[in-house]
């Protein structure tokens, strides 16, 4: 749609929009094109608004034109103030300008001086070096002529203050000319140091060789007189080497060489014993000193006396100068090798020969006197040494104890022996076995069937009559039981073990009795008096009786008890006024250490035990034995000793050792309870014994368990004493019978033929009774076979696999017999009674009547 704006609209919004910034506001302006007849109106518009303009910046202007007066007036006094100050700076700069030259020109004149100051000082330092030069040259001129004139010890003195001088003129600056003069120096030192070298060794001659040290007393002439003069002549030129030597700071090394070379040549040949025992002299020989070709007996006042005249050549022949720093130096080593090469060995290990050793006491005080005469050092260390003679000597006995107790372990097992064990038992006349006593070959022909053999009723009265003894493996030996202890207050000396010691001795076997040998060790069983043949006066109901048995032992505890018993008797003698009198051994110093010996002995063989009886197959069971016959021993020598006297500490180790090899025998029997179970464990419960392959298992695990039980009787028999065996294979045995009862009772369905074959595996194990029949005195007259096997007493649970043998082989009618009329109630409850005629019979009229009377007898 075409615009209606006209032109002279267009071009008063165009002078709106460039005088005021204003926009139109009507579409019509803004979408109105501009057309080309329009523009003379808007430029004659735009000089209208221009004059406006004008006339109101005129208008403006007449109204302001005082001010603007003022403002030419205040800019040209701007620009007169600009004009001065430029003339100032300008000023300003130049003055600087000329600051600046006279400034160069006064750091131009400061270099020149500094240049002349150095110059000058440089002049002055090269005049004093050039000074120095000459005067260290000088020096090594007179040093030069001092030394070949032989006078070392002004010629070292100048040398040292000349070395001084030297190094303070070069100032570390290493200066060509100071460097020339050190080299000539060092070199000059060096033959000083060669000279005074060669006067040494010419004045000390030593010769390891032919063990000789000489002194020249005059170093010019070549005679061999020694006269004062010569003496006081060789001293002063000793010294005066000395002397030199320690300007150089060469004394103190050539001190340690002359102090070593003296310790190869003289000492140690004198100190060391030649073939053995015998031991070369010393002698002086005018200014020389040398050891004797010819061999002495060891003598230890010879050597103090040697050792003496040594010190004293020392002390004559060289100057103080020499002496004293190499006394320092000489005196440790020689008291320390006196110690160790000859004092060490001096103390005698037998007690008996201390009394000669007080001689050698003596001998050594007198030589310590004498080196605190000379003032010379290590007199302490040898008081210090006489001071712990006892414990030195203590510590000897220990080495040499356990040297010993080394060589037995090395040994071997050796020769086995045969120890004796002698029990005392007050027993009631109402025992058995005291009525066993009066007819020991007889005592079990009541219990004996017409055939030999032993029903289950009568082995059960046997075990009655021995007291019930069916406590588990090691209680009869006395392993689960610590044995009484009657502690003594001041050294807990007194062990008493003899309260279970019947059940570990058999009691209840067929021994070799003897009444009244000794003593009974309890005073709660001993009576309060003893009739004749060991009845008591008042109570005839009670009878003293010995036992006495007999096991095997290696020869270790023996040769450990001969060395506690070498050293108890030694602690017994040392007490004694004969050796309490020697000055070098005061007891209460020796005897604590010498007490602690057997208890470090006794930790020896329980440390190395393990070791030493692993290469026999027996070695625990030898290692219950050893511990058994040294702990009662060791209580013997205890119980022998008063609390009073004693100071031995052996209670712990007693006790140590007793726990020790009860340990050991439990180890031993809980590896053969494992290799048994294992070998059970073949028979898989005897589940299916009748059928092949398990039947085949079964009889190997059974045949296998018999031999087993043989074999280790047969091993045992030989270590163990006989009660010991038969506890010990008991012990083995139970562990078999009652993993058999458990096995059978877990069958829920026992057929007739696994009945049979189960009744043959236990007539298999019943027949190793044979192993435990009593042992029978030398002087018996019975036959073995009348005699009755003791299994029941040591096999806890005999019985209850007996009737199990027999269930199996019985009748409804016998089993319901062994119930009520026969011990069998006293072996199995009335439940498992139940179960094992429930597995063996079927389900019957008979069976039924049989069960309720069975419960009915048993009241329910």
């Amino acid at each position: 749609m075409p615009s209606h704006a006209s032109p002279t609209q267009l071009c008063t919004a165009i002078l709106d929009s460039v005088q005021h910034g204003l926009y139109p506001d009507s579409e019509d302006i803004i979408s109105a094109p501009f057309p080309p007849s329009a523009l003379s109106d808007a430029l004659k518009l735009f000089d209208i608004a221009r004059e406006q303009v004008k006339a109101r910046v005129r208008s403006f202007s007449q109204d302001s034109a005082q001010d603007i007066d003022g403002w030419i007036s205040q800019a040209k006094q701007l620009r007169n103030d600009i004009e001065t100050v430029q003339s100032s700076s300008r000023d300003i700069s130049f003055k600087a300008q000329k600051s600046r030259d006279l400034q160069r020109d006064v750091h131009d004149a400061s270099s020149k001086l500094h240049l002349l100051e150095e110059e000058l000082a440089f002049n002055q330092a090269m005049e004093a070096m050039i000074e120095d030069a000459c005067h260290v040259r000088r020096a090594i001129g007179q040093i030069q002529d001092l030394s070949s004139q032989g006078d070392l010890l002004e010629a070292i003195e100048i040398m040292v203050e000349t070395e001084k001088n030297l190094e303070l003129a070069d100032k570390g600056h290493r200066i060509k000319a100071f460097g020339v003069l050190a080299i000539v120096t060092k070199d000059l030192r060096q033959e000083i140091v060669e000279a005074l070298n060669r006067r040494w060794h010419h004045s000390i001659r030593i010769d390891a060789q032919t063990c000789t040290v000489s002194l020249p007393q005059n170093l010019q002439r070549k005679s061999s007189s020694v006269t004062r003069s010569s003496m006081l002549t060789f001293r002063k030129a000793i010294s005066a080497i000395a002397s030199a030597m320690e300007h150089l700071g060469l004394l103190l090394e050539h001190i340690v060489d002359l102090s070593r070379q003296l310790e190869l040549a003289i000492l140690l040949p004198r100190l060391q014993l030649q073939n053995g025992a015998h031991e070369r002299t010393l002698v002086v020989d005018g200014n020389t000193l040398k050891l004797s070709e010819s061999a002495s007996t060891s003598n230890m006042p010879r050597l103090i006396d040697d050792l003496s005249t040594f010190i004293a050549f020392l002390i004559a022949n060289l100057p103080p100068s020499i002496v004293d720093p190499l006394s320092k130096v000489l005196m440790p080593m020689l008291v320390e090798r006196l110690i160790s090469l000859r004092l060490a060995t001096a103390i005698p290990e037998n007690l008996s020969a201390l009394r000669g050793f007080d001689s050698t006491r003596n001998e050594i005080q007198r030589f310590s006197e004498a080196i605190g005469s000379y003032g010379w050092p290590a007199q302490g260390q040898l008081n210090a040494w006489i001071d712990r003679i006892p414990q030195l000597w203590v510590q000897q006995r220990q080495i040499s104890s356990l040297d010993n107790f080394r060589l037995l372990l090395r040994r071997g097992y050796g020769e086995i022996k045969t120890a004796e064990r002698v029990e005392t038992q007050v027993i009631s006349q109402k025992d058995r076995l005291f009525t066993a006593n009066a007819q020991p070959n007889n005592w079990d022909a009541g219990w004996s069937d017409q055939d030999g053999s032993s029903s289950p009723e009568r082995e059960h009265n046997l075990q009655n009559t021995a007291g019930d003894q069916e406590e588990e493996d090691v209680s009869a030996w006395g392993l689960h039981d610590e044995a009484d202890e009657e502690t003594n207050s001041e050294n807990h000396a007194s062990f008493a073990g003899t309260d279970d010691a019947h059940d570990a001795w058999g009691w209840g076997d067929d021994q070799n009795i003897a009444e009244g040998s000794l003593g009974p060790q309890d005073d709660r069983r001993k009576p309060s008096r003893q009739g004749t043949n060991g009845h008591d006066g008042h109570n005839n109901g009670q009878q003293e009786v010995t036992l006495r048995e007999f096991y095997n032992i290696t020869t270790l505890p023996v040769g450990i008890l001969d060395l506690i018993n070498n050293v108890v008797s030694d602690v017994d003698d040392i007490s004694k006024k004969d050796i309490t009198s020697l000055s070098c051994f005061p007891p209460d110093s020796a005897v604590p250490g010498l007490c602690a010996v057997p208890n470090l002995l006794l930790v020896m063989y329980r440390a190395s035990a393990s070791n030493f009886y692993s290469i026999n197959n027996n070695g625990n069971m030898f290692l219950y034995n050893d511990c058994l016959w040294l702990v009662d021993q060791l209580q013997e020598i205890v119980q022998r000793r008063s609390p009073k006297q004693t100071r031995l500490r052996l209670h712990d180790d007693i006790v140590a050792l007793g726990a020790f090899g009860k340990r050991s025998y439990g180890r031993e029997m809980e590896s053969q309870r494992t290799i048994i179970k294992d070998l059970l464990d073949g028979a898989q419960g005897f589940v299916n014994c009748t059928e092949p392959p398990f039947s085949q298992e079964c009889d190997l695990a059974v045949r296998t368990i018999v031999d087993r039980l043989r074999d280790t009787h047969g091993e045992w028999k030989g270590v163990l004493s006989y009660s010991a065996l038969l506890q010990s294979l008991g012990s083995l045995l139970s562990t078999v019978i009652d993993k058999v009862i458990i096995d059978v009772e877990d069958m829920s369905d026992i057929s007739e033929p696994e009945s049979q074959r189960l009744t043959a595996y236990c007539r298999q194990i019943i027949a190793v009774e044979d192993l435990f029949l009593p042992q029978q005195p030398a002087d018996s007259t019975s036959s073995p076979e009348d005699a009755v096997p003791l299994t029941a007493v040591y096999v806890p649970g005999w019985f209850r696999f007996q009737y199990l043998s027999e269930i199996l082989d019985s009748s409804l009618v016998d089993i319901k017999y062994l119930w009520t009329d026969g011990g069998l109630k006293l072996e199995y409850d009335m439940e498992e009674v139940v179960d094992l005629i429930e597995a063996l019979f079927a389900d019957s009229e008979h069976r039924r009547r049989a069960i309720g009377d069975i419960r009915r007898s048993s009241g329910r």
